[in-house]
């Protein structure tokens, strides 16, 4: 008995695995393909110059018109008795470390005036570093015990430390006055920390707990009496540098 053509070519038509035929798997669909000639370049460039060079003129000219004004006081704020021995002076207790600087602004500052520090070779993009914190306990004074993260900095002679871990741990403690031909000048510290930092993720029941209270001192102490969330700018990490800005 003669094979039947037709039934086998059903039976490749059904085990192959051919797409069935479109404009689309086939990339065939409709496409608009131009041909970038000398004068459609040239042409597209002066129009790009066009719009952006004054923007950028204009950015340039606000940027001029910045005042900025930079003071370094690490050194010249150290006693010469001391020399190189810049950590023992400011371990110690009895060692006066009010330093006066005289700063002279050569043009008029606009208000508001900003004011931040700046700490160089003071990298907090460290992994240990930023991994030590525990946002748990930040949040809640439920997760108090929740340190698990926060070493080397979880635990004290006196119990858990709240808040825990090398963030807040080496959270810097100078501080600033402003005076003005012997005027003070009061520096605002609102508004410095995001909304929803203090209303979510800080909470209000965390009170500083043996907070600095080991031999090492890694920099300001904290006052108990005031929850967490008040100084949340001063334990949040910085990745380029660690600077915070006072609105005046």
């Amino acid at each position: 008995m003669s094979p039947n053509p037709k039934g086998n070519d059903d039976a490749i038509r059904r085990s192959s695995k051919k797409p069935k035929y479109s404009k689309f798997t086939q990339q065939e669909l409709p496409a608009c393909k131009p041909i970038l000639t000398p004068g459609w370049v040239i042409s597209t460039f002066i129009v790009i110059g066009v719009v952006f060079i004054p923007i950028g003129l204009t950015s340039l000219f606000a940027s001029q018109r910045v005042v900025e004004i930079v003071d370094r006081y690490d050194a010249d704020c150290i006693p010469q008795s001391f020399g190189e021995k810049k950590l023992e002076f400011i371990r110690r207790a009895d060692t006066n470390k009010t330093c006066v600087r005289v700063i002279n602004v050569i043009k008029p500052m606009k208000s508001p005036v900003f004011v931040y520090y700046e700490l160089d070779n003071f990298y907090q993009n460290h992994r240990r570093y930023v991994k030590s914190r525990s946002d748990k306990q930040l949040r809640s004074k439920a997760f108090e015990k929740h340190t698990d993260k926060c070493e080397p900095e979880e635990q004290s002679g006196n119990g858990t430390i709240v808040p825990c871990g090398l963030i807040a741990w080496s959270m810097f403690n100078d501080t600033y006055g402003f005076s003005v031909n012997n005027k003070m000048v009061v520096v605002n510290k609102r508004d410095i920390a995001w909304k929803s930092d203090k209303m979510s993720k800080f909470g209000s029941d965390v009170y500083p707990k043996n907070f600095q209270s080991g031999g090492l001192i890694g920099g300001a102490k904290l006052n108990e009496s005031k929850p967490v969330s008040v100084v949340i700018v001063y334990v949040l990490p910085f990745f380029l540098h660690s600077v915070t800005p006072f609105p005046s």
